[in-house]
């Protein structure tokens, strides 16, 4: 049963923030380069933080598993 549910983007934003956050402290803190050889999407400085990695990873993977829409409609 797939039901819409409809959000506001600081709410999605949010939660995409903490959903990072928690998987960035089960794997101790790794950026996903360092898991899964994710290409950095950014120079990492030292105030880089690993989560906002994920953040992007994240984005990054639900573009690329969205169906291509028909562009001549």
């Amino acid at each position: 049963m797939k039901t819409r549910i409809k959000h506001n983007k600081p709410t999605l934003t949010s939660a995409l923030e903490n959903a990072a956050k928690h998987i960035c402290t089960a794997k101790s803190g790794l950026c996903p380069h360092a898991v899964f050889q994710y290409p950095c999407p950014n120079v990492c400085t030292l105030d880089t933080m690993a989560w906002e990695c994920w953040v992007r990873y994240f984005i990054d993977q639900a573009k690329h598993s969205r169906p291509q829409e028909n562009a001549s409609q």
